[in-house]
């Protein structure tokens, strides 16, 4: 009795899924039809851009192309089907003389309410960049020196034209070979991380980024460990100058010396101190000794959602107050788990 009583649930079970899988199947199949409508603009001419091919990517396990347009004479696609697409993270891209742009191509709600994409014409002149700022993140323990680099590039063409330049258009020189490699990522005005694969160069522990740096603001970011042993020489070119360079460095336990090093202020509440290096310095030296515990200030801007990842540094002599750090959430997050991971 019992053996048949197992058979009536494992029945009962399979009936279920089943009705489950149909339920699930006729909710898709009812969703509205939706189209993803747009245009493509070039803003260097202020015109429309005709001819060129839309792509939809989904950002699920790499990145998968799922449906293409072309736009007519007056830059506008059309992408028919996108309910199927529901609640998948995607986004537009558009390649153009030579750059590729990416718009994120958010829910389904705000498909059909029409995205522009903005691309623009192309030049190979460094002088159309700037470096605005450069912040070196130091975290010293547990024989690994982690280091961070958050640099903004400026292009502020006019008329606004992408920088490119297949022989690199960022290049710099790390201060020793990675143990554990080199990760990179490069964030435009579009608001998207898209990882790089830094191009070594002949000059020892020297790379370059290749990618296109659109107008406006970018904002590139390197990650990589070095063994450590207290005292510790950090020496590193600075290969382009930058307005102002930073030094952040956990305050407690930490000590980081350097000629001309100016201290500009800590962080209440992370405990972070920032150092000022001077305009003119085209080679870092600096010694850095001691070892950095994690707070429970870190634990707590370690999550995303609990902190608006930002740090600003207050200076106490004039008052002033820069950022040191953008999504300062996420690169603790990720350092943490990398420096701590058993």
């Amino acid at each position: 009795m019992q053996h048949h009583h197992w058979d009536s649930r494992i029945f009962r079970t399979g009936h279920l899924a089943a009705a489950l899988i149909a339920s699930i199947l006729i909710a898709r199949q009812s969703l509205p039809a939706a189209s993803l409508e747009g245009t493509v603009h070039n803003g260097t001419t202020n015109q429309p851009v005709s001819g060129i091919t839309v792509q939809l990517i989904q950002l699920q396990q790499g990145m998968t192309p799922l449906a293409s347009a072309s736009t007519d004479s007056r830059g506008v696609f059309r992408i028919d089907g996108v309910e199927a697409f529901a609640g998948s993270p995607a986004m537009l891209q558009v390649n153009y003389k030579g750059a590729t742009y990416s718009q994120p191509a958010g829910s389904l709600q705000t498909l059909a309410g029409g995205m522009q994409i903005l691309v623009y014409d192309s030049a190979r002149d460094p002088g159309m960049i700037s470096l605005v700022e450069h912040v070196i993140f130091l975290r010293p323990g547990e024989g690994a020196l982690m280091v961070i680099e958050q640099i903004t590039i400026a292009n502020n063409s006019s008329p606004p034209l992408t920088y490119t330049n297949p022989e690199g258009t960022y290049t710099f020189t790390l201060p020793g070979q990675p143990r554990d490699g080199l990760g990179a990522t490069i964030e435009s005005a579009a608001g998207m991380p898209i990882p790089q694969s830094p191009t070594p160069l002949e000059a020892a522990d020297s790379y370059a980024i290749t990618y296109p740096i659109r107008p406006g603001e970018s904002s590139l970011r390197l990650e990589y460990m070095l063994d450590y042993q207290s005292p510790f020489s950090f020496i590193k070119p600075l290969n382009q100058s930058a307005k102002q360079t930073y030094i952040l460095t956990p305050e407690v336990g930490v000590q980081v010396s350097g000629d001309s090093l100016t201290a500009v202020g800590r962080d209440p509440t992370t405990g972070y101190a920032a150092y000022l290096v001077p305009l003119e310095m085209s080679l870092l030296d600096l010694q850095v000794s001691g070892e950095a515990l994690a707070t429970q200030a870190e634990v707590q801007t370690a999550n995303p959602e609990e902190s608006s990842g930002l740090i600003v540094i207050p200076d106490a002599a004039t008052d002033r107050r820069w950022l040191i750090l953008s999504a300062l959430g996420l690169i603790l997050l990720a350092g943490l788990v990398y420096l701590y991971r058993d």
